[in-house]
């Protein structure tokens, strides 16, 4: 168990890879609408197409470089551009990218771990102030209002409406002022090692990640939300 070392006025989780992640896969489902326009690639072809060029998208629209400035219309380029790269054969780019990305604005497409309910059931039983803060877009909204565990979360900090993403100190100055306290009454939970913990930690905030494919939990590192437990 990870007992938390004090009370937290709030506890805020990234979403995606934290809370929940796209079902059917993302290869799945940019290789069943892909060969609706005529793509010829299999799910592991594209599973790796898309692996590098999320990287470089990450490494070139998303890096400190940039600022890590966004907002919805950055981030709809952002995608046309790594689903072009990942479907560079199929006969109707546009109409295939706005099928995907509708695709990933609804609920029905993701899911929840495991361990999310019954972890926020639990937070929720002890009156425990939650938050979500993530490096989406307006469709994550839609998404969690489609989510029983995360539809009563009404506290979301979305990187393309706030202007900056993860690990930007401004996406952290726009939680604090959301959430109306000070950075040491915030924990942080997230799978990222760089937008969440070392952003985290740069805005002052304490943080705990989870890593659900470890070997073992440590100090820092959780397995599964059912680890943690307050004091």
């Amino acid at each position: 168990m990870q007992e938390l070392k004090k009370p937290y006025e709030w506890i805020v989780f990234d979403a995606v890879g934290t809370l929940i992640y796209p079902q059917p896969s993302v290869a799945e489902a940019y290789a069943e609408i892909g060969h609706r326009y005529g793509s010829q690639y299999a799910v592991e072809q594209i599973g790796k197409r898309f692996r590098k060029a999320f990287y470089n998208s990450e490494a070139t629209d998303c890096d400190s470089e940039s600022g890590f400035v966004t907002s919805e219309e950055i981030e709809v380029r952002r995608w046309q551009l790594v689903v072009a790269e990942v479907l560079d054969d199929v006969s109707d780019p546009a109409a295939c990218f706005a099928d995907l990305f509708e695709h990933f604005g609804g609920a029905s497409t993701w899911a929840c771990f495991d361990d999310v309910a019954s972890t926020l059931t639990w937070m929720n039983q002890r009156h425990q102030q939650i938050a979500i803060a993530s490096n989406f877009d307006r469709r994550l909204n839609d998404v969690c209002d489609g989510l029983a565990p995360l539809a009563s979360i009404s506290t979301r900090v979305v990187s393309s409406e706030v202007g900056y993403r993860k690990p930007s100190q401004h996406f952290f100055d726009a939680l604090i002022e959301r959430l109306q306290t000070s950075p040491n009454n915030i924990l942080l939970i997230g799978d990222d090692p760089v937008n969440d913990i070392q952003g985290g930690q740069a805005a002052g905030l304490d943080v705990l990640r989870i890593d659900r494919k470890a070997a073992s939990s440590a100090y820092g590192v959780i397995r599964s939300l059912t680890e943690l437990r307050f004091e």
